[in-house]
């Protein structure tokens, strides 16, 4: 008997699409708001890194989470179930 697992992998990549589109658009529209001075420069700038850093964190994670699932899988495949019972 298998057993199928439904992965909700599409959402997650929809969502980091989403946060790569619309974080340094809101970052710009911030910015807009904020009176003209050179920290508005800096304030698009450094957000655009914290963007960056939040997609890169996220694959990341994904990755290792990814790695992990399949180690697991493997190393439970791999080994016989044996149980004792009475």
């Amino acid at each position: 008997m298998t057993t199928s697992t439904k992965t909700q992998s599409n959402f997650f990549y929809g969502a980091l699409a989403a946060v790569a589109m619309i974080g340094p658009i809101l970052l710009v529209i911030a910015a807009g708001t904020m009176p003209e001075s050179p920290e508005t420069g800096e304030f698009i700038v450094y957000g655009h890194g914290l963007v960056l850093a939040i997609l890169a964190a996220a694959l990341v994670l994904c990755a290792a989470y990814e790695r992990g699932f399949t180690k697991a899988l493997r190393i439970a495949a791999a080994r016989p179930n044996y149980s004792v019972t009475a």
